[in-house]
């Protein structure tokens, strides 16, 4: 979906009146649901979950005065359009794809990108992406809880940092790779 449209800060107010008639708390509900739909999308796999996260409360947005009657938890209606966007996203990516698959990368060339774009890391998320990324699954979940204990945030803190870090690192190393020269 393209975003064809921007959207209003009148249309905005409607949605922050929507999920609360005072302003702060329709701003802490508003922080928590885009929070809850990055997760959504980055614990499936979407390296573009904020974008997909814009585009629940998009839709949202676009129906939020016909929602006036609705009752219950508003945070649950937005998970239910992101399980919408998530069928689309399945839905689409089914679909045959005309273009032929890029050449595989020659490892060595995608180790090389790796390594640089790890240099390029300030050293604090570069030997924190690297400790995330440390040992077996067991060992690895407690090396993480003691990771976001020692940074004193929440493990879903720490998940959307690392998230981020490793887009990071996907975009410089997909740069990297473009300026290799072909072999």
């Amino acid at each position: 979906m393209t975003r064809d449209w921007e959207l209003t800060e009148e249309q905005f107010n409607l949605l922050l009146n929507w999920l609360d008639p005072d302003r702060e708390a329709a701003a802490r509900k508003y922080a928590l649901i885009q929070l809850r739909l990055v997760r959504f999308f980055a614990t499936r796999g979407y390296i573009d979950a904020e974008n997909l996260a814009d585009r629940c409360i998009d839709v949202t947005v676009r129906k939020v005065d016909g929602l006036t009657d609705y009752v219950g938890d508003r945070t649950l209606y937005f998970l239910g359009v992101a399980r919408y966007v998530l069928m689309e996203l399945i839905r689409e990516k089914h679909q045959p794809i005309p273009d032929p698959d890029p050449p595989p990368v020659p490892d060595v060339d995608l180790e090389e990108c790796l390594e640089r774009c790890l240099r390029e890391l300030a050293e604090d998320d570069r030997v924190l992406v690297l400790d995330y990324e440390e040992g077996e699954k067991g060992s690895r979940i407690r090396k993480r809880r003691k990771l976001a204990e020692d940074l004193n945030i929440t493990m879903n803190a720490l998940r959307i940092k690392i998230h981020r870090l490793h887009q990071e690192l996907h975009e410089c190393i997909l740069r990297c790779l473009n300026e290799l020269p072909a072999n």
